[in-house]
Protein backbone atom coordinates (compact mmCIF):
# COMPACT_ATOMS: atom_id res chain seq x y z
CA UNK A 1 0.00 0.00 0.00
CA UNK A 2 1.41 2.91 -0.97
CA UNK A 3 -0.06 6.10 0.91
CA UNK A 4 1.46 9.06 -1.80
CA UNK A 5 0.98 9.34 -5.34
CA UNK A 6 4.02 11.01 -6.22
CA UNK A 7 6.05 7.57 -4.33
CA UNK A 8 3.72 5.34 -6.60
CA UNK A 9 4.46 7.43 -9.89
CA UNK A 10 8.45 7.32 -8.94
CA UNK A 11 8.21 3.73 -7.80
CA UNK A 12 6.23 3.23 -11.69
CA UNK A 13 8.74 5.22 -13.23
CA UNK A 14 11.90 3.60 -12.24
CA UNK A 15 10.39 -0.12 -12.42
CA UNK A 16 7.44 -0.44 -14.69
CA UNK A 17 8.13 1.73 -16.78
CA UNK A 18 8.27 0.03 -20.22
CA UNK A 19 4.36 -1.58 -18.68
CA UNK A 20 2.91 1.68 -17.72
CA UNK A 21 4.12 3.46 -21.17
CA UNK A 22 2.38 0.27 -22.81
CA UNK A 23 -1.02 0.49 -20.71
CA UNK A 24 -0.77 4.57 -21.28
CA UNK A 25 -0.89 4.50 -25.00
CA UNK A 26 -3.64 1.22 -24.92
CA UNK A 27 -5.84 3.21 -22.69
CA UNK A 28 -4.97 6.44 -24.18
CA UNK A 29 -4.44 7.79 -21.17
CA UNK A 30 -1.71 10.68 -20.75
CA UNK A 31 1.33 9.42 -19.20
CA UNK A 32 1.69 10.72 -15.25
CA UNK A 33 5.27 9.69 -14.69
CA UNK A 34 7.49 12.55 -13.42
CA UNK A 35 9.59 12.88 -16.26
CA UNK A 36 6.60 12.97 -18.70
CA UNK A 37 4.53 16.20 -16.46
CA UNK A 38 8.31 17.56 -16.12
CA UNK A 39 8.76 17.22 -20.04
CA UNK A 40 5.33 18.82 -20.67
CA UNK A 41 5.43 21.52 -18.23
CA UNK A 42 8.51 22.48 -19.59
CA UNK A 43 7.52 22.40 -23.57
CA UNK A 44 4.45 24.30 -22.29
CA UNK A 45 6.46 27.00 -20.61
CA UNK A 46 9.25 27.54 -23.97
CA UNK A 47 5.93 27.41 -26.30
CA UNK A 48 4.79 30.58 -24.79
CA UNK A 49 6.20 34.07 -24.16
CA UNK A 50 5.45 35.10 -20.49
CA UNK A 51 3.57 38.27 -20.44
CA UNK A 52 3.81 40.98 -17.47
CA UNK A 53 -0.13 41.71 -17.97
CA UNK A 54 -1.53 39.48 -15.43
CA UNK A 55 0.84 41.52 -12.68
CA UNK A 56 -0.02 44.91 -13.92
CA UNK A 57 -2.69 46.36 -11.91
CA UNK A 58 -4.48 49.41 -13.06
CA UNK A 59 -4.57 52.54 -10.87
CA UNK A 60 -7.36 54.59 -10.63
CA UNK A 61 -7.37 58.13 -11.87
CA UNK A 62 -7.05 60.12 -9.29
CA UNK A 63 -9.54 63.67 -9.98
CA UNK A 64 -7.73 66.51 -8.84
CA UNK A 65 -8.41 68.25 -5.63
CA UNK A 66 -10.67 71.11 -5.71
CA UNK A 67 -13.23 72.65 -3.16
CA UNK A 68 -16.22 71.86 -4.86
CA UNK A 69 -14.87 68.60 -5.57
CA UNK A 70 -13.93 68.10 -1.98
CA UNK A 71 -17.26 68.94 -1.03
CA UNK A 72 -19.07 67.09 -3.27
CA UNK A 73 -17.47 63.91 -2.09
CA UNK A 74 -17.46 64.62 1.41
CA UNK A 75 -21.48 65.38 1.38
CA UNK A 76 -21.61 61.60 -0.40
CA UNK A 77 -20.00 60.25 2.06
CA UNK A 78 -21.95 61.68 4.70
CA UNK A 79 -25.01 60.30 2.80
CA UNK A 80 -23.99 57.29 2.32
CA UNK A 81 -22.61 56.23 5.64
CA UNK A 82 -25.59 58.05 7.49
CA UNK A 83 -23.06 60.09 8.71
CA UNK A 84 -24.04 63.24 11.02
CA UNK A 85 -22.86 66.55 9.75
CA UNK A 86 -20.94 67.98 12.47
CA UNK A 87 -18.70 64.94 12.35
CA UNK A 88 -16.76 67.19 9.02
CA UNK A 89 -15.66 69.23 11.98
CA UNK A 90 -14.77 66.30 14.17
CA UNK A 91 -11.22 67.18 15.44
CA UNK A 92 -10.20 63.34 14.44
CA UNK A 93 -11.89 63.34 11.27
CA UNK A 94 -9.60 66.45 10.66
CA UNK A 95 -6.66 64.96 11.55
CA UNK A 96 -7.58 61.85 9.42
CA UNK A 97 -8.27 63.81 6.66
CA UNK A 98 -5.04 66.18 7.01
CA UNK A 99 -3.05 63.01 7.52
CA UNK A 100 -4.46 61.34 4.13
CA UNK A 101 -3.87 65.06 2.47
CA UNK A 102 0.18 64.53 2.91
CA UNK A 103 0.53 60.86 1.25
CA UNK A 104 2.50 60.75 -1.97
CA UNK A 105 0.14 58.71 -4.11
CA UNK A 106 -2.98 57.29 -2.23
CA UNK A 107 -4.03 56.25 1.13
CA UNK A 108 -4.04 52.35 1.63
CA UNK A 109 -7.42 52.08 3.79
CA UNK A 110 -6.60 48.76 6.41
CA UNK A 111 -8.93 45.55 5.94
CA UNK A 112 -12.02 44.85 8.43
CA UNK A 113 -9.75 42.33 10.17
CA UNK A 114 -6.71 44.84 10.50
CA UNK A 115 -9.11 47.41 11.74
CA UNK A 116 -10.67 44.73 14.23
CA UNK A 117 -7.07 43.71 15.62
CA UNK A 118 -6.04 47.10 15.99
CA UNK A 119 -9.13 48.04 18.26
CA UNK A 120 -9.03 44.98 19.99
CA UNK A 121 -4.54 45.61 20.59
CA UNK A 122 -5.39 49.29 21.70
CA UNK A 123 -8.37 47.87 24.15
CA UNK A 124 -5.61 45.51 26.17
CA UNK A 125 -3.26 47.88 25.91
CA UNK A 126 -5.66 50.89 27.64
CA UNK A 127 -6.76 47.72 30.23
CA UNK A 128 -3.31 46.59 31.01
CA UNK A 129 -2.19 50.83 31.21
CA UNK A 130 -5.64 50.80 33.59
CA UNK A 131 -4.73 48.10 35.73
CA UNK A 132 -1.09 49.26 36.62
CA UNK A 133 -2.59 52.85 37.25
CA UNK A 134 -5.29 51.34 39.54
CA UNK A 135 -3.35 49.09 41.30
CA UNK A 136 -2.73 49.53 45.12
CA UNK A 137 -0.05 48.00 47.23
CA UNK A 138 -1.72 46.71 50.94
CA UNK A 139 1.12 47.43 53.54
CA UNK A 140 1.02 44.98 56.26
CA UNK A 141 0.96 46.86 59.95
Amino acid sequence: FVNEVSTLRRHMQAVHKAEYLKWATAKNFLSMLPEDTKRRRLEAASSSQRSLDNHLVPRDQVPHYSESAFRDVSIQWLIETDQPIRILQNPAFQQMINLASRANHSVKIPTLKQTRQSIIDLFKSNLCELRKRLQVRRQIL
